[in-house]
């Protein structure tokens, strides 16, 4: 299941956050993101408990995901792969042109996602 209301649950999304990236964001970064209109997040829920999500940040015809994270012992299962589909959907609804993102060079599940799913590299940056 996929969902779109989320507040409640971003103590949850601060933990997955933190088992996915060195520097986990607070729950009030997440907060503060669902407050803005430019935000755009989804979220998939199985017994009552976040899973997986994605914030983006959209303007215009221009989107950049900002981060995608799934529960360490649900990865594999195809949650990030719904969610992204469900945001490129939506995305085209909302005649968006383009989606951005940086992916760090040594996550290569993130990269093979990506590419499945049509991402291609459009630049490299220096450490």
């Amino acid at each position: 299941m996929i969902i779109e209301n989320i507040g409640q649950y971003t103590p949850d999304i601060s933990k997955i956050h933190e088992q996915n990236f060195d520097f986990g964001w607070k729950d009030s970064e997440f907060i503060e993101l669902l407050a803005k209109n430019t935000t755009l997040a989804k979220f998939a829920k199985v017994n009552d408990e976040i899973q997986s999500f994605i914030f983006l940040s959209y303007i215009s015809q221009e989107a950049e995901i900002l981060t995608l994270a799934t529960r360490s012992e649900c990865q594999n299962q195809g949650m990030a792969t719904a969610l992204l589909n469900a945001v490129i959907d939506d995305l085209k609804g909302r005649q968006c042109e383009s989606i951005f993102l940086e992916v760090a060079v040594d996550n290569p599940a993130a990269l093979a996602l990506y590419k499945k799913l049509g991402f291609a590299r459009v630049g490299l940056r220096k450490s």
